[in-house]
């Protein structure tokens, strides 16, 4: 064996003992098979061996089952050729932990130039690869989730999207890094959305809620959000977090059953169900509120002079003119049944009467295709006291005394 103290370099022998990081020099004699001549305290240190339990070794003892054995292979190969080497491999310590090592191996040679041993510097990176390792996951995690990932900084300018994002979207990464947050913004919810969103992200961190937004197509879609607050390590607000789930065809599925339930098929008003909803909560709420209950004249003569086609489309007809008269959030239109259709209104009795005599004559000059009908109506307005069976059969009442009297009119019971 090559005693260290004919190297040469015996001045630096106590530096290299003192180093921070494992060193440790071999003979040069690769086909005999390498010798650990010098190990600082460093090395023995991180693997746990004593000197004396390790000079005279093959740095073998140091492999394992998942030591890249290509790897040795190839250090072989670049030490033959005069080569210095840089790379990193697992190896194991006394106890049998795995650790990781990156080397720096190089030639010491002597006056003639010639290599009569290897010094190999070593760094200790298990802990630098299991974060970049934890990075590259949690990295490769976030770009490929299912759910929609945008990050922005404090002025809500985007600073990451994830792969998911940027396909429902429409736009590419590179497209949105830099742009606000706004380009997304469709215009359908007032402002006072947004201020309650920063407020509550400003006072509580995160916010929850459904945001209707844009695709660079200018499709609409509904964004089922949750944004949070990131801090930075003096826990100061840095940026802010998102995941998000395109809903819209979730709402569209909801709204179709709803519209199966509460709307008629034909003439796609609300149905009796409805009403019954509707009245109750009314009820309920104490609202005064007026009934109009009509029924078209003489249908039953439409469907057998004319066929059950034009009848149909006289309902519809009927339906998309009174309807049109309507003011969205005062008046609503169901379908009872047959020819009968009935509107709640929030008008008292005799606003609801006016209303119904605009109706009336509306429908009987109206030309419903080469035919004219008339409708005839009973109204009634909410009491204290009546439930809604007693005010739908007063309004009934009111309109039986109509048709008695000869149809196409309007009678009011209160």
């Amino acid at each position: 064996m090559i005693n260290i103290e004919n190297i040469g370099i015996k001045s630096l022998i106590e530096s290299f003992d003192n180093a921070l990081e494992p060193i440790i020099i071999t003979t040069a004699s690769l086909d005999e098979g390498v010798e650990i001549i010098f190990a600082n305290e460093a090395f023995c240190r991180e693997t746990l061996y004593e000197k004396n339990e390790i000079i005279g070794q093959n740095p073998s003892i140091l492999s394992g089952r998942r030591t890249n054995y290509n790897l040795l292979e190839q250090l072989r190969k670049d030490l033959q050729d005069g080569k210095n080497f840089v790379g990193q491999n697992i190896n194991y310590k006394k106890d049998g932990t795995e650790y990781m090592a990156q080397w720096s191996v190089s030639h010491l040679k002597d006056e003639q130039n010639q290599t009569i041993a290897y010094i190999s510097f070593q760094k200790i990176i298990t802990k630098y690869m299991k974060i970049k390792n934890d990075n590259f996951l949690l990295q490769a995690v976030v770009k490929s989730a299912p759910g929609m990932i945008l990050v922005t900084d404090l002025e809500a300018k985007i600073v990451y999207a994830n792969d998911s994002f940027c396909q429902n979207v429409g736009y590419s990464q590179s497209a949105l890094i830099g742009k606000h947050s706004k380009l997304l913004k469709s215009g359908q919810q007032d402002s006072s959305f947004y201020k309650n969103m920063w407020q509550t992200l400003i006072k509580e961190g995160e916010f929850e809620g459904i945001f209707v937004n844009r695709k660079k197509d200018g499709t609409i879609y509904y964004d089922k959000k949750k944004i949070k607050t990131i801090s930075d390590e003096n826990g100061k607000r840095a940026y802010y977090f998102s995941v998000s789930y395109d809903i819209t065809q979730e709402r569209r599925n909801k709204q179709k059953m709803l519209d199966e339930i509460y709307l008629d098929s034909l003439t796609q008003q609300f149905n009796r169900k409805k009403y019954e909803e509707m009245i109750q909560g009314k009820i309920k709420e104490g609202k005064e509120f007026s009934i109009i209950l009509m029924d078209i004249d003489f249908f039953k003569r439409v469907n057998d002079d004319y066929g059950h086609d034009k009848g149909d489309f006289i309902l519809r007809e009927f339906s998309r003119l009174v309807k049109a008269f309507m003011i969205f959030g005062k008046d609503e239109l169901f379908r009872w049944g047959g020819e009968e259709f009935v509107v709640l209104t929030d008008r008292k009795i005799e606003e609801a009467k006016n209303i119904a005599n605009v109706l009336k004559n509306m429908i009987f000059q109206h030309d419903f295709d080469g035919l004219h009908i008339s409708v005839s109506m009973g109204i009634t307005q909410m009491q204290k006291g009546k439930d809604q069976t007693t005010l739908f059969n007063l309004a009934d009442k009111a309109l039986y005394e109509a048709k008695k009297s000869g149809r196409n009119k309007i009678v009011v019971y209160e």
